[in-house]
């Protein structure tokens, strides 16, 4: 059974400030145009689509399909990956200061589970990114700005990404495999058992089973090069947009976590 654990340490006041600053950086990017009640209209959609209407082709796609949920993707739903995994990885027990690695953020979507994985490791992280969205590439550029990384980010496949590993490294999927076909999981696997098992690994899905049903055998599958799989949670203080768009949309982020299946950066 995987490890839980919840931690309330409140986040360092440099790394906060940087987290507001960047939400009312990418709030100015879309509401306005958009208002307050479209945002949340998004965020209710995308909740929607995820917890029920999972079923069906191309969720990545239909995720960002209209203004109201790249807003709600954007300015709700990646600061929250962004504290999940910085609370997932800055839990771990032998962190990486000061060390230099490079950090693949493999469909990285808006950049946030990078991001908060890379500045909870305090490594002198160098972050390689690829997603198939152009729009989520661009968000992804402005959250490594936004928390001063040293960022590449292309648009590619995320198979067609997948690294000739050097030096240090550290494979991060953050909220991403669950959105692929049997087949590209398949394909993803066994690099990971195979070219990609002389890095580290940061793979965050939700904690709801039904979104990961691989989960169990892709645990069993990369114990033997390494691999934990845990269940951190943090109870945060929310940023005020967060706590806002949760009070109007029903939802409760005070505790958030993830399924997370870790092998220390090599």
């Amino acid at each position: 059974m995987a490890k839980r654990a919840t931690a309330s340490e409140p986040l360092p006041d440099a790394i906060a400030a940087r987290v507001d600053a960047w939400i009312e950086s990418t709030r100015g990017r879309h509401a306005p145009p958009l208002t307050f009640a479209e945002v949340r209209k998004g965020v209710q959609a995308l909740s929607s689509l995820y917890v029920e209407r999972r079923g069906g082709h191309d969720l990545a796609r239909r995720s960002l399909a209209g203004a109201g949920k790249r807003a709600a993707f954007a300015t709700y739903y990646a600061p929250l990956h962004f504290l999940a995994a910085y609370y997932a990885v800055a839990a771990r027990p032998r962190p990486c200061a000061g060390e230099a690695l490079t950090l693949y953020d493999l469909g990285c979507g808006t950049g946030a589970a990078g991001a908060g994985a890379a500045v909870a490791l305090g490594a002198r992280a160098r972050v390689v990114a690829s997603d198939r969205s152009g729009f989520a590439i661009g968000e992804a550029r402005a959250a490594y700005a936004a928390f001063g990384l040293r960022a590449v980010a292309r648009r590619r496949d995320l198979l067609a990404a997948l690294p000739r590993l050097r030096g240090t490294s550290l494979v991060c999927l953050g909220w991403c495999v669950n959105e692929l076909d049997a087949a590209a999981r398949d394909e993803l696997l066994a690099w990971l058992q195979g070219p990609g098992r002389r890095a580290g690994l940061c793979l965050l899905e939700p904690l709801a089973s039904s979104a990961s049903p691989w989960w169990d055998d892709w645990v069993d599958a990369l114990a033997e090069s390494g691999a934990r799989a845990e269940r951190p949670r943090a109870r945060i203080e929310r940023p005020e947009w967060i706590a806002e768009l949760d009070r109007a949309a029903g939802l409760d982020h005070r505790e958030i976590g993830a399924r997370l299946l870790w092998r220390e950066p090599r």
